[in-house]
């Protein structure tokens, strides 16, 4: 009766000796888990209608290792496909701990917005008892159209100009791509024009927008002297894009009737000191004269008078 009662108080405290983990090894019954850690696109920007490429880093963030590894590449509606194959990897193993990159080619629809489109990466993976897990997880990636443009009928009435003449620049601006050119300025500069611009606006796609800039021949034309037309414009991002355009623009030294066009407007207090100097001048000059006829008439009389 005594053994008995020592058998069952032994066989309660290894219970609890057990439930607590004590007296026996710890077996481990963590879960693999394969995520992805990271991505980039080579290219660095995903254009409508262009074929990118995308690396995807994947993590095993468990101890163990996984095998026989399935990813899948889809979207909501086919919004990136891809060049080549089905959209899926292979991997036979990922140690625990462990990363790898895996790269797919692909191609934005051309008809896309501009706006981020969900990417779906799915997981597949058996764990080193055979054990099947699916992952899922959600990119979303920014789609950007594709920004071009030209400038055309880059035109200066005067074929000839003379320093110091008013130089017009009409130009027009053409929006070749599929994004709107925003905030569009115009700009001209160079060794023989001043600088000025002007705000052309926003241009919508397959739209043109009008250049026109008044500005002022400061240069004689010399063998390799160059003036630009520089547009400049932003992206839905508000990066700043810009493209010069070389102006065609011969200036002359003026003749010599015209020097007045290169001279400095007189200031208004240096006119009026010139004036009043002539004003004085003449003033004395006519006292001098009233002088001297009032002196020959004095010395007449006197000469009468003896």
């Amino acid at each position: 009766m005594k053994r008995k009662k020592i058998t069952a108080w032994i066989s309660c405290v290894c219970m609890i000796l057990m439930m607590c983990g004590i007296g026996r090894h710890t077996v481990s019954a963590v879960t693999p888990r394969v995520m992805v850690w990271d991505y980039s696109v080579e290219e660095g920007d995903i254009y409508a209608g262009k074929e990118f490429t995308l690396h995807i880093i994947l993590k095993n963030t468990a101890s163990a290792a996984v095998r026989n590894l399935k990813l899948t590449l889809s979207t909501e509606n086919g919004e990136f496909l891809p060049v080549d194959g089905a959209g899926t990897a292979y991997v036979d193993k990922i140690n625990g701990d462990a990363e790898i990159d895996l790269s797919f080619s692909m191609t934005a629809l051309a008809e896309l917005e501009e706006k981020s489109y969900k990417l779906i990466v799915k997981t597949e993976y058996e764990s080193g008892s055979g054990t099947e897990y699916t992952v899922e997880d959600s990119l979303f990636l920014p789609v950007h159209l594709e920004q071009r443009l030209s400038v055309t009928d880059i035109f200066i009435p005067e074929e000839y100009l003379e320093l110091g003449d008013t130089v017009e620049v009409s130009a027009s601006v053409n929006n070749l791509g599929s994004g709107t050119l925003r905030n569009v300025t115009a700009e001209v500069s160079g060794d023989n024009l001043a600088e000025a611009g002007n705000y052309v606006g926003n241009i919508e796609s397959g739209k043109s927008g009008m250049v026109d800039i008044l500005t002022k021949a400061t240069g004689i034309s010399v063998v390799g002297d160059k003036n630009t037309l520089t547009i400049t414009y932003e992206d839905r991002e508000g990066k700043i894009q810009e493209q010069e355009f070389l102006i065609s623009a011969t200036i002359e030294e003026p003749v010599y009737t015209d020097l007045e066009k290169v001279k400095e407007p007189a200031d208004v207090g240096d006119i009026l000191g010139r004036v009043a100097w002539i004003v004085l001048g003449m003033l004395f000059l006519l006292a001098v004269i009233w002088y001297l006829i009032r002196r020959r008439k004095r010395k007449q009389k006197m000469l009468e008078e003896f």
